[in-house]
C-alpha cells in the first residue's frame, strides 16, 4: 500500500525548526512543488490505465492540444514538453510502433520528420486527456474559488515570464 504523502506544512514546520534563517522562499518553491507532484501523481494514474508513459502522453498531448491537423516536428514537441531529442526519438519510437503516430519527411526541411497523430492516436489521448483535465478540474474546483483560480494563474503568469527575461 503506498505511503501517505508527508503534509507540506509539516515539511515546512522541521525545516523552520533546523534553519534560523529566512525561508520564504524556500516554502514558496517547496509548495509549488508538492502541487505539481500532486496533480502529477493524479495524472499518472490515468496514463497507466492507458499503457503510457509520461513522454508519450505528454508527446500525444502535445499533438492534440496544437489543432488540426494534429502534426508538429520533433523540435516543437521537445520545446512545448521540455525534453531532450534523444529522450523524444525513444518516445517517438514507441508511439510509432504502437500505431499512435506516423512519421513523414517535412517537404520544407529534408532532414526533419513531421510527427501526425493517427486517428487511433488521436481517440486515446481525447479519451486520456479528458479524464486527466475533468480530475484536475475537481481538485482546483475543490481546493479554490474562482477568484482564487485568477489570482493563482495570474501570480503563476507572473512568475513563468521570470523564464522569458
Amino acid at each position: 500500500m503506498a505511503e501517505r504523502m508527508k503534509n507540506i506544512e509539516e515539511i515546512l514546520d522541521q525545516m523552520r525548526c533546523c534553519w534560523q534563517g529566512d525561508l520564504a522562499a524556500a516554502e514558496t518553491v517547496k509548495r509549488l512543488f508538492r502541487a505539481r507532484e500532486l496533480f502529477f501523481s493524479d495524472a499518472k494514474i490515468v496514463m497507466e490505465q492507458f499503457d503510457l508513459s509520461v513522454g508519450e502522453f505528454d508527446a500525444l498531448a502535445s499533438l492534440r492540444l496544437q489543432g488540426p491537423p494534429y502534426e508538429q516536428t520533433p523540435s516543437n514537441i521537445c520545446q512545448v514538453n521540455l525534453v531532450s531529442s534523444g529522450g523524444l526519438t525513444k518516445v517517438l519510437n514507441s508511439l510509432e510502433k504502437n500505431g499512435l503516430i506516423t512519421r513523414r519527411q517535412c517537404a520544407d526541411d529534408q532532414r526533419s520528420r513531421l510527427v501526425k497523430l493517427t486517428e487511433k492516436g488521436k481517440k486515446l489521448i481525447e479519451e486520456a486527456l479528458e479524464i486527466v483535465l475533468a480530475r484536475h478540474e475537481k481538485q482546483l474546483s475543490d481546493a479554490l474559488s474562482s477568484d482564487e483560480r485568477e489570482m493563482l494563474n495570474r501570480l503563476l503568469t507572473k512568475i513563468n515570464q521570470l523564464g522569458m527575461r
